[in-house]
């Protein structure tokens, strides 16, 4: 590392030049890499969040089927009664 310094140094303007357009693209690469892990973190986050939304919703909608299936057994057996209770009315 300190060779390579000597080197920059010893370029005069187009060495410095040449150091700080090295650095320049280290912290650029840094902050990049930065910026796509929290950008990954987040994606994360929304996904495990519409996943709750999701899975709330399909429990929601299960309920509501097991109930809707309930009330209609509910009324085909209240029709039965009401239909085995008219043919005894008509003997």
């Amino acid at each position: 590392m300190e060779m390579f310094i000597d080197i920059l140094m010893n370029a005069g303007p187009i060495g410095l030049l040449a150091g700080y357009a090295i650095y320049s693209n280290a912290q650029s690469e840094k902050r990049i890499e930065e910026l796509m892990k929290n950008g990954e973190q987040r994606e994360e986050r929304i996904r495990e969040r519409w996943l709750q939304v999701v899975e709330k919703q399909e429990i929601s909608k299960d309920k509501l089927i097991h109930e809707l299936s309930n009330k209609m057994d509910e009324i085909v057996r209240n029709l039965e009664r009401i239909e085995e209770r008219l043919k005894n009315e008509q003997k």
